[in-house]
């Protein structure tokens, strides 16, 4: 089965769009853009349609591959003195050579809608489950859309950040699940686990490292390991085994447009206080 991510998304921005009909402030979200990555543009781009149809507030600062991290923390803080801005993202990857953690961290915790600054990041860990960062946020959508109590299964996340894995261990332990972490490195050793797990969250960039059908009957794959190849999108789980019998969210169509729904959803959250 098919685990849609426009069917998740739409439900997620209807929701936000019916909040914010209600609210007396327009939402504020300001994108910041550093260069000419095509895929980073067409996701801003994304990003700022799906905000118009909810009626926010729009604010992009743009900027070139040579901006210093100077330039782009400025950038960051002319939107956190805004105070029409109540959501602030920037778009990453940043061109080679600047710090991302840096740049990050320059945002004001208080508008931090992608919620992988440190202190959001600190406040999810410690047990403030409003926290959780919306890419980790829309993989549990999508987990929880499946339908199956979730309470009591395994949970395995294949990563190649530790804080990522960090974050899923713990988002699967809100739900009451066990969770297992593996890095890239360790998929070889790891195979029958992985094979063992209800719910297996991919997130390694690399195209189809895994086949369908080495996942076990009834397991939810949310596959979120997008990579780029001669202008078309490819996940880490194989089309191969289209017959298996799993629940897939794939790349394309599965978890990008969730990650942007409750990135939005994020913003209208912020505004409200």
């Amino acid at each position: 089965m098919i685990l849609s991510g426009k069917a998740v998304a739409d439900r997620i921005l209807g929701e936000a769009k019916d909040i914010v009909s209600g609210l007396s402030v327009r939402p504020g979200f300001g994108v910041v853009l550093v260069g000419d990555n095509p895929a980073s543009r067409l996701y801003v781009g994304i990003k700022e349609r799906r905000a118009a149809e909810l009626g926010f507030i729009f604010r992009k600062e743009v900027l070139p591959t040579t901006a210093t991290e100077d330039e782009i923390i400025r950038a960051v803080d002319s939107l956190n003195v805004d105070r029409g801005i109540h959501g602030i993202l920037v778009q990453l990857p940043l061109p080679d050579g600047l710090d991302t953690d840096l740049v990050i961290a320059a945002i004001d915790p208080k508008k931090d809608a992608d919620g992988f600054h440190p202190d959001t990041v600190r406040k999810f860990l410690a047990g403030d489950r409003d926290s959780i960062p919306v890419f980790p946020e829309a993989i549990m959508e999508l987990a929880t859309s499946a339908d199956v109590v979730l309470s009591g299964k395994k949970g395995i996340a294949i990563v190649n950040s530790d804080i990522f894995g960090g974050i899923m261990k713990k988002a699967f332990e809100y739900e009451g699940m066990s969770a297992i972490i593996v890095k890239a490195e360790e998929i070889d050793g790891k195979e029958n686990e992985i094979r063992e797990g209800d719910v297996i969250v991919t997130a390694i960039g690399q195209p189809g490292r895994f086949k369908r059908s080495i996942f076990k009957k009834g397991a939810i794959i949310i596959d979120g390991g997008i990579s780029e190849r001669d202008g078309n999108v490819y996940g880490d789980v194989s089309a191969e085994g289209d017959d298996a019998d799993i629940f897939l969210a794939p790349v394309p169509g599965g978890v990008g447009p969730v990650t942007v729904a409750c990135l939005l959803r994020r913003v209208v959250r912020l505004a409200v206080g």
